[in-house]
């Protein structure tokens, strides 16, 4: 696909057609030519004195500084840096509408402020090598000293505090404030994901295979993103990883940013030296926009109130391709959203996540709030707010006039197992039950609830003493059961397989390879469902052969998720792709619905019941869509 290119008030270079693949709307573009330069750090500032673009010209010689960008007229005003040849690195707001940046080439950290003047303040750590810097969830400016294995925080005042957060070799790069209020970064000699809190505790998580480029974000489903040389991978503050390959011979040794729209922009290289902007979505499809020119890398990015993407991008040979700064327009492709879907809003606050049915209610477990919800299945009412002690996780099921909730602790480990009485709403036990993983889920039969307690371990519990009756051998990393057809059926995402358990005797009567890494599944129509993370699309297993009959491809891979079965529909949800509606019988998608919302879903009452985690809101959506 071919897009035709604007200029800006004739100053801007038009560059030659950007082509786009994946099916993703022609975007417009333009280059700003920066001769003899090296930009690197670009931010948007909505508000303030400093309203704007502004990027740093990171040179060693008398050039370094920091540059205010019109973007209606292409013109810069260049501020010098007071050290010359600082060689300003990254560069970010503060909360006071002021711009701080790095200084890598002379061990500071600086500031401007409305009057244009930059402050200079010295790190006490020679030869630190400062990189990037973001703003804290504290106010306070942190950054990352790439060569001492240190984390730095400024004060308003210029106060600066070191934090060791590794050795020289581990090489702190990029960082970030997570959706926790703790500090994220990569360390691209150790090849991990660091956590700094605020009180100083420090944690590390394993980034998986592949070298880190360095780059790291928080995109719009509040996950870390971070680039490798050949990948995109997106963690959850659990250290869960889901990793999206790149296209062959692309390689993602830029920038990265979380788009307000979902999903994250990335600066790359191709093998035959033409630079690239990657876009990659929650579910993981992968588009690509050409540089005009080869020897070109974009190197960090921008997005301004308009939503269109700015990004400094590098020149590895200035005489046949200047360095620029670069806009790419925030064209999207029409796509159903939900917002195009009739529905009921149910407003429940925190973050609602589990769903389950019973009792003419749809009840509700709620992360941040800790409580369960019941809803009124007839008036979208709710009656009901039970609080928890601990953090509901590993799913929600009725079964025996009770609501079973596992329960885990403030880092997702598994602590307790509640009941509650459907009849007066209050929990009735805690039972010392733990479940395996925050993201398992729970089920119930006419005699036993089912939960994974351990890796490899399916405990059979039973109503009427609320004990383990019987723990049963399943394959390692089954942690979602689900009851149909005389059956608990569970999933195993290490080893890519489906189990079914005799309900009756706890047999392991049938083990059926479906697509990769299983997660959540569903039931009805006589079949099993299977959501397979690794590749997006969803397995059908019949029932009674106990096979796998149908792979359909949903293009909804990724981390998290839910489905469930009802009028005829399999109905899987994703963030980013919060409702797919695939047709059991002919086994074809036959809706798919992007946006806001996900992540639980569940049918009951004629109705799908769809949450909207990060808006505390529940949907509640006719089937006939």
């Amino acid at each position: 696909m071919r897009s035709r290119l604007v200029a800006s008030c004739g100053l801007g270079l038009a560059l030659a057609a950007l082509t786009s693949s994946g099916g993703v709307a022609r975007p417009s573009s333009s280059a700003f030519s920066v001769d003899n330069a090296a930009p690197h750090g670009i931010v948007y500032n909505p508000s303030g004195a400093l309203k704007g673009l502004w990027y740093t010209n990171a040179t060693t010689n008398h050039t370094s500084a920091v540059v205010e960008f019109l973007v209606d007229s292409g013109r810069t005003k260049q501020y010098p840096t007071p050290t010359s040849g600082a060689m300003p690195g990254s560069i970010n707001i503060a909360p006071d509408s002021s711009l701080w940046f790095t200084e890598t080439a002379t061990d500071k950290v600086a500031t401007i402020g409305a009057s244009r003047r930059i402050v200079e303040y010295a790190i006490p750590t020679a030869n630190s090598k400062p990189l990037d810097i973001t703003r804290g969830p504290d106010g306070a400016m942190w950054f990352t000293e790439s060569a001492v294995g240190k984390i730095g925080r400024a004060a308003a005042d210029g106060t600066i505090t070191e934090y060791t957060v590794g050795s020289a070799a581990t090489e702190p790069t990029s960082l970030i404030t997570g959706p926790d209020g703790a500090i994220w970064f990569t360390e691209v000699g150790a090849g991990q994901i660091g956590r700094l809190t605020m009180q100083g505790s420090i944690r590390h998580f394993n980034a998986g295979p592949g070298r880190l480029s360095g780059g790291l974000t928080i995109a719009k489903d509040h996950a870390l993103w971070f680039n490798k040389n050949t990948a995109v991978t997106r963690m959850t503050a659990t250290g869960a990883l889901t990793d999206f390959p790149l296209p062959s011979g692309v390689f993602a040794t830029g920038g990265i940013f979380g788009s307000s729209r979902g999903g994250v922009y990335l600066g790359a290289i191709k093998r035959n030296g033409v630079g690239a902007i990657v876009s990659e979505s929650p579910s993981g499809t992968t588009s690509e926009y050409d540089l005009p020119k080869k020897h070109l890398l974009p190197i960090e990015l921008a997005q301004a109130a308009s939503g269109a993407f700015w990004m400094t991008v590098s020149s590895f040979k200035q005489g046949v391709s200047p360095s620029t700064v670069f806009e790419l327009s925030a064209v999207q492709p029409s796509r159903p959203t939900i917002s195009d879907l009739p529905r009921a809003t149910i407003v429940i606050g925190g973050a609602p996540d589990w769903m389950t049915t019973g009792s003419g209610a749809l009840w509700i477990a709620n992360i941040t709030l800790k409580e369960v919800e019941r809803v009124d299945a007839t008036t979208n009412a709710v009656t009901a707010r039970i609080k928890v002690r601990g953090v509901p996780c590993s799913g929600i099921a009725y079964g025996f006039a009770s609501v079973w909730v596992p329960i885990c602790g403030a880092h997702g480990t598994g602590v307790s197992l509640i009941r509650i009485d459907a009849a007066t709403n209050r929990v009735q036990k805690t039972l010392p039950i733990a479940p395996a993983s925050s993201e398992g889920g729970i089920a119930t039969s006419p005699d036993s609830v089912w939960l994974a307690t351990a890796d490899g371990v399916l405990s059979r519990i039973d109503p009427g003493t609320d004990s383990v009756r019987k723990n049963i051998r399943v394959a390692s990393g089954s942690l979602n059961p689900a009851y149909a057809g005389g059956a608990i059926w569970i999933t195993s995402g290490t080893a890519s397989l489906l189990t079914a358990i005799d309900a009756g005797s706890g047999r392991t009567i049938a083990r059926i390879p479906v697509a990769s890494k299983p997660h959540f599944l569903t039931t009805g129509g006589g079949a099993v469902w299977t959501v397979n993370q690794g590749d997006g699309s969803v397995t059908k297993v019949d029932m009674r052969s106990r096979r796998a009959v149908a792979r359909i491809r949903a293009n909804i891979p990724g981390f998290g998720g839910d489905v469930t079965y009802g009028a005829g529909f399999v109905w899987p949800t994703l963030v980013g792709v919060p409702l797919t509606k695939i047709d059991a019988a002919s086994n074809r998608v036959a809706g798919q619905w992007y946006g806001r919302g996900g992540d639980a879903i569940r049918f009951g009452y004629g109705s799908v019941w769809l949450v909207d985690y990060n808006h505390g809101l529940v949907w509640r959506i006719n089937p006939d869509i």
